[in-house]
């Protein structure tokens, strides 16, 4: 493969496009000969090496889902010549399993690890991070290896900036190594970080308990969130904590991605958009229902094909969002590498609950504007016959009075979705426990046999 320079060598959309040609070229050239799944898919189509020679062709390549990857994990990695050093496998990470119901493994080798860690740095330049920041990573350590974890450490280490790891996670007596909310907040009061970085859920719980300890972070300038949805209101909400413990004027940068893509489309700060930090090592593309590009600035099903990689190799992959693109140079900040401009979030963040067709993202963000509301979670019931019934658990900020809140999340859900739901106030970690998840579960259709999140995925 050809080597990544840090400063792009393309400066125009028509020198991008040709390096990612070339790259697309070589890289379904190499799945002909070593890709289970592809070799059978691509030579079914009567494709041959050489065919593919323009992004143009993408169109002619199999669309991958979500299902089919989970289905034969094996079947989409790589065969690789153990004898040659860039092919060593690195490691495995695994998607968190919040819609299909199980993790899944993607594996990475010796070249794909350098290829992610070039990837971090692009996306630390774009998102403002410098070797000067003072990093904590905020993410649990998960019940299987997961990119959450690894991830800002790796990204502090190719920026040569500080790291501490918190080390929150599920409590296990055998190996006693992770570190109740506490311990977390004892370790960042010794290191006065610059960032944190982690689940917007954790952080929040994280800033409450250090508001109630009387903590100051009074260094902390960015907090980078991934991993579940960041809305407004949530958004406003961290400011408003990190405010409190002393760091005015810090912003919030949120990152779109899946763990399958193994790295993040990250916030531009001039509002650009999410966008692509490395576009030598993934085509980001926005496709219609029957698999076609869509133009820039019409809405689509956002899907990933990897360039540049030795693992797991996926190519047209829905990741089950669906967005907005544009290829244009971001007006902020010039970058151009493709861009996220609007996120409409998943494929199914939509469910009939009494004959009404309601959004979760917005039912999501009407309980959290209702103030004085810490958190929530939204339980859809019924089926076998049975009306379905919506109860919504609420947790109050400590110290605000709960008179007349659940009357007011009653209404801001109606008038959100149409659908008047039962409300319930809770204690906070009946809703999240931050010693127990890597993230909350805001949303769960008990009518399914698998609890269903619906929630869309960051990454």
């Amino acid at each position: 493969m050809s080597p990544l320079s840090l400063h792009p060598s393309w400066t125009t959309l028509e020198s991008l496009h040709d390096v990612q040609s070339a790259l697309l070229r070589r890289m379904v050239d190499r799945c002909l000969l070593d890709h289970p799944r592809y070799r059978t898919l691509l030579a079914g189509q009567g494709i041959r090496a050489g065919d593919v020679t323009t992004l143009a062709d993408l169109a002619r390549l199999p669309i991958t889902t979500k299902a089919d990857f989970v289905a034969d994990p094996e079947g989409y990695r790589l065969e690789v010549d153990p004898d040659q050093w860039d092919d060593v496998l690195a490691d495995v990470m695994y998607t968190a399993g919040t819609t299909t119901g199980r993790p899944t493994p993607i594996y990475s080798t010796a070249h794909d690890q350098r290829a992610i860690l070039f990837a971090q740095l692009r996306m630390a330049a774009i998102r403002g991070l410098t070797r000067r920041d003072r990093i904590a990573n905020l993410y649990p350590l998960a019940p299987v290896p997961h990119g959450g974890w690894n991830r800002p450490t790796q990204a502090a280490a190719a920026l040569g900036a500080p790291v501490v790891v918190g080390m929150g996670g599920v409590q296990d007596e055998r190996f006693p190594v992770t570190r109740r909310l506490d311990g977390v907040l004892d370790v960042l009061a010794d290191f006065n970080p610059s960032v944190l970085w982690g689940v917007p859920s954790y952080l929040d719980r994280l800033l409450r308990r250090a508001a109630e300890r009387a903590l100051r972070l009074p260094s902390v300038r960015m907090m980078a969130v991934s991993g579940e949805p960041c809305g407004p209101n949530q958004r406003l909400g961290l400011l408003a904590l990190s405010e409190a413990l002393g760091a005015g004027g810090a912003v919030v940068s949120d990152s779109l991605g899946a763990s399958e893509l193994q790295f993040s489309l990250v916030e531009c700060p001039d509002g650009g958009g999410f966008h692509n930090p490395a576009p030598e090592l993934a085509h980001v593309a926005v496709l219609d229902d029957h698999g076609l590009p869509v133009p820039d600035g019409e809405p689509g099903r956002l899907a990933y094909t990897h360039l540049d990689r030795a693992g797991t190799v996926l190519l047209r992959f829905l990741v089950g969002d669906r967005a907005v693109l544009d290829a244009s140079p971001c007006p902020g900040c010039g970058w151009l590498g493709g861009r996220v401009v609007t996120h409409l979030g998943r494929d199914d963040a939509f469910t009939k609950v009494r004959g009404n067709l309601l959004s979760i993202p917005a039912l999501h963000e009407a309980i959290a504007g209702v103030e004085g509301v810490a958190d929530h979670r939204v339980v859809i019931a019924g089926g076998d016959g049975r009306m379905d019934t919506m109860a919504v658990h609420v947790a109050v900020t400590p110290g605000v009075t709960t008179a007349g809140t659940e009357a007011a999340v009653a209404l801001a859900v109606r008038g959100a979705v149409g659908v008047r739901p039962e409300v319930t106030l809770v204690d906070l970690n009946q809703i999240f426990s931050a010693e127990d998840r890597l993230k909350p579960r805001r949303f769960i259709d008990q009518r399914h046999s698998v609890p269903n999140t619906k929630e869309p995925t960051h990454g």
